[in-house]
């Protein structure tokens, strides 16, 4: 894969665009995956956060999916290629793209995530580490990928809400309407499917006319006191158990993967959520 840079200006799977409020516009653009995290593109979101994040003429970044959904996830079909014959090749794999992924939160401007339809998986967590997420009503957020036998990967969940709220989605894999992560403080606003592309315009007006550097000292003084609190090192904990499960997958996931390759992901899914018919 040729290297993605902040000063890259042509994408494949990313569009950039500044407009004349000083607000940056990161388009995810795989339409026809759903706009499914690749490799490729977590490097190019992250090579545009940090070029809207060092030019003079932004002082808000929104991300947003184009077509149907704002990101279903993890490429699973990416996934099921993945390499897994060194555990300490692996767990250096999980480390860099969690460096990459989490771009939103390190970068100093402030980061909007408007979503629509879907933010499942790392499409979810994408939206756990942006400062602001303005939703749909119609969106199911959450990590599904568990039935699979998926692990997350950024586990910010348990720094935004309750114990008994981030159990109940890890441990079930159930998804939340835009409505009850709202009323969890996963989601800032909850507007009509028509109206998000004006929502997310005005609140990013808004932020992007304020002072710039009282934006920045403010988030990063925000992002701060929870690391104080020890969230980089709760993370680095789980992402040592994210790569000894990638290395060593469970029964369940193994089976997930073999189905992939060899039927499909759509098979995949289907079979694999049969189990959980009638349960939620």
């Amino acid at each position: 894969m040729n290297a993605v840079t902040p000063e890259t200006t042509e994408y494949r799977h990313l569009d950039y665009e500044v407009d004349d409020e000083r607000v940056c516009w990161l388009t995810l653009d795989r339409p026809e995956k759903l706009n499914a995290m690749n490799l490729r593109l977590i490097a190019e979101l992250r090579a545009g956060l940090l070029r809207a994040d060092a030019d003079p003429d932004v002082n808000v970044i929104v991300i947003r999916g184009a077509g149907r959904c704002f990101c279903a996830g993890h490429d699973l079909d990416e996934d099921a290629a993945e390499d897994r014959s060194s555990i300490y090749e692996y767990r250096a794999h999980y480390f860099r793209q969690f460096e990459e992924f989490t771009t939103p939160w390190r970068v100093t401007k402030p980061v909007i995530a408007s979503v629509h339809k879907h933010a499942i998986g790392k499409g979810f967590e994408l939206t756990l580490f942006c400062d602001v997420t303005i939703a749909t009503s119609d969106t199911a957020m959450g990590y599904g990928e568990v039935r699979y036998g998926v692990s997350g990967h950024c586990m910010f969940l348990p720094w935004l809400v309750d114990m008994k709220t981030a159990k109940n989605l890890l441990l079930t894999g159930r998804e939340m309407t835009a409505a009850e992560a709202k009323e969890k403080g996963l989601v800032t606003d909850v507007v009509e499917p028509g109206d998000l592309g004006a929502a997310t315009r005005k609140k990013a007006t808004l932020m992007a006319r304020l002072p710039r550097e009282i934006q920045r000292m403010h988030k990063m003084y925000l992002n701060r006191v929870y690391e104080m609190r020890g969230l980089n090192t709760a993370t680095d904990y789980y992402l040592e158990q994210v790569a000894i499960m990638g290395a060593n997958p469970v029964p369940e996931y193994a089976e997930f993967s073999k189905m992939t390759a060899e039927k499909g992901l759509r098979a995949a899914l289907d079979h694999a959520n049969a189990r959980y018919e009638g349960l939620d």
